[in-house]
C-alpha cells in the first residue's frame, strides 16, 4: 500500500513537472521568436547615407548597444530553455526535478532581458523628442522583472521566514 501511495506521488510529480517542461518551452520558443525578429527590425531602422548603408542609425547610442546586448541574453536564455526541453527525458524523475532548477533562472533571465532590450529600444527611439517619457518606459521595463520575481518568491520567503523563526532554523535551506 505504501509503495502504490509513493507510486501515484511520483506520478504526480512527474505529471506537474512534465506539464510546468511544456509550458516552459512553449514560452522560450515565443521570447526567442520575439527576440529573434527584434534584432532584424532594430529601433529606428537602417542608414541610407552611403557611408554607413545597411547599418542601424543608433547604432553609436548607449542604449540601442544595450538593447542588442539585452536581447542577445533573451534570446539565448530561451533557447537554451527550449533545447533542454528537447533533451529531457520524462521517466528519469531526478532529471525533470534538476530541469525545473534549472530551467526556472534561464526563463527568468530571458524575461528581464527581454523586458529590458523593450526598455532600451524605446528609450533609444523616443529620448530625443520626449525624454521624461522614455525615462518612465525604461525605469518600468526594468523595475517590473524584479517586482514580479519577488512577488512571485514572496509565499516561500514568508515560509522560510516563519520556519527559520518558529522552528528550526537548519531546516531553511532546504526549503
Amino acid at each position: 500500500m505504501a509503495t502504490e501511495i509513493k507510486q501515484k506521488e511520483i506520478q504526480e510529480i512527474k505529471s506537474l513537472t512534465e506539464r510546468y517542461a511544456t509550458n516552459t518551452s512553449l514560452v522560450a520558443a515565443l521570447l526567442a521568436t520575439i527576440t529573434f525578429a527584434a534584432a532584424f527590425t532594430l529601433p529606428g531602422g537602417f542608414s541610407n547615407d552611403p557611408s554607413d548603408a545597411g547599418l542601424p542609425i543608433f547604432s553609436r547610442k548607449a542604449a540601442f548597444q544595450v538593447f542588442l546586448i539585452s536581447d542577445t541574453i533573451a534570446m539565448c536564455s530561451s533557447l537554451a530553455v527550449a533545447f533542454l526541453c528537447v533533451l529531457t527525458t520524462w521517466e528519469d524523475l531526478e532529471f525533470l526535478l534538476n530541469y525545473r532548477k534549472t530551467t526556472s533562472p534561464l526563463m527568468w533571465c530571458a524575461y528581464a532581458a527581454t523586458s529590458l532590450a523593450f526598455g532600451t529600444g524605446l528609450f533609444t527611439v523616443m529620448a530625443p523628442k520626449n525624454l521624461w517619457l522614455a525615462i518612465i518606459i525604461l525605469l518600468v521595463c526594468i523595475i517590473l522583472p524584479f517586482l514580479s520575481k519577488i512577488i512571485g518568491d514572496w509565499p516561500m520567503i514568508m515560509l522560510r521566514v516563519r520556519v527559520g523563526r518558529l522552528f528550526r532554523p537548519d531546516l531553511v535551506p532546504t526549503i
